[in-house]
């Protein structure tokens, strides 16, 4: 079955030297996740990147991009339910943090990688490394995520994020504090001011952004995204400050 109607190359990750046909690369992936599929197009459309189609925009693409979007509220909105039936004793400071850890690209890329995801997608001969681009893997965790809901309704698409997210729900991982969080308590703590986080440009490597603590302490960070490229100048900073304070 070729998914891009012999318009491109598309090939699908193998999970051996030969390639597997398209309903046992659907059976595995359902067997993972724990849901089959009443409509496998739906399926099809999630897993399939848009580098499988042509350079024009095709409706197969901008169905994956709305499965995307649907995928993204339907997320927040069950991660929303679920921490707070976990957490009661918490304020909305600590589930507004949990959530954005839990639904963080960092967080989506996991998930993908632990249903093996990077295997079971369908791509352009030309994107080889498509299967390791961290977006393309956190959008196709929300693109699946949107196609069960539509699929099989709100309820089955709640289970499946359960049982997906569940290793991810440990108090010690949610309270766990990234850089930028740590670099604003620090700046509040010492000077009552906010670190503020300056976009310099985009290279084809990916984002440069400068973080400065008033006019004299700042530091450059690199990433794949700007969110990256701001934690890495917030650790950047935050890792010479607190070297400088225990000189």
């Amino acid at each position: 079955m070729n998914l891009c109607g012999g318009r491109c190359g598309a090939v699908f990750a193998p999970l051996s030297p030969w390639f597997l046909p398209v309903d046992l690369t659907h059976t595995m992936l359902e067997n993972i996740i724990e849901y089959t599929f009443k409509n496998k197009e739906l399926l099809n459309q999630a897993i399939t990147h848009s580098s499988c189609f042509n350079e024009k925009k095709d409706v197969r693409q901008s169905e994956n991009e709305k499965l995307e979007y649907l995928g993204d509220a339907i997320l927040n909105s069950v991660i929303t339910i679920l921490l707070y039936k976990k957490f009661k004793d918490k304020d909305e400071g600590f589930l507004s943090n949990a959530r954005s850890c839990l639904v963080k690209r960092e967080t989506l890329t996991e998930v993908a990688k632990a249903i093996d995801l990077p295997r079971h997608m369908f791509y352009g001969n030309g994107d080889q490394n498509v299967p390791e681009d961290s977006k393309v893997l956190s959008n196709m965790v929300e693109a699946l995520i949107g196609a069960i809901y539509l699929d099989g309704g709100l309820r089955k698409a709640t289970k499946v994020i359960k049982n997906l997210f569940a290793p991810y729900f440990s108090l010690e991982r949610l309270t766990e504090k990234n850089p930028k969080n740590l670099l604003q308590e620090y700046s509040q703590k010492r000077w009552s001011i906010l670190p503020k986080y300056k976009f310099t440009r985009k290279t084809k490597g990916g984002f440069t952004v400068i973080v400065y603590i008033g006019k004299d302490l700042k530091a450059k960070g690199m990433g794949k995204s700007k969110k990256e490229a701001e934690q890495h100048a917030a650790r950047l900073l935050l890792q010479g400050l607190t070297e400088t304070d225990g000189a």
